[in-house]
């Protein structure tokens, strides 16, 4: 019985950010990417783009073809963290809801 409720409740918690992402897809599309930030890899690299509004991206993409993960969110700026609010948990399990900038080294760091 315990199974299928918190199945129901993680459900609704899923459709609740990707709900949230759809009312602010519009905008994030308008959004200009301001930074962007690649780790290249055998076949799969992976991106993260800072964007107007307090918008960003996190996608992976094959062989510099078509992006088949994407995880955006919102940001916000604590000091020198940003503070990410991924739509998808998942986003936040990959990466973490933190990073930090080196604008001299030109690198990003993720943690928890």
């Amino acid at each position: 019985m315990k199974k299928p409720l918190f199945f129901l409740v993680f459900m609704l918690f899923s459709c609740a950010a990707e709900h949230n992402f759809s009312k602010d897809k519009p905008l994030f599309n308008a959004s200009a990417v301001l930074v962007s930030y690649k780790s290249v890899a055998d076949m799969n690299d992976a991106y993260f783009e800072i964007r107007e509004n307090n918008f960003f991206e996190f996608y992976r993409q094959l062989f510099d073809s078509v992006k088949n993960s994407s995880y955006p969110g919102r940001y916000t700026k604590n000091g020198d963290t940003l503070m990410l609010h991924f739509y998808n948990p998942k986003g936040t399990e990959m990466l973490g809801s933190k990073a930090i900038i080196d604008a001299e080294k030109n690198n990003i760091r993720f943690f928890k």
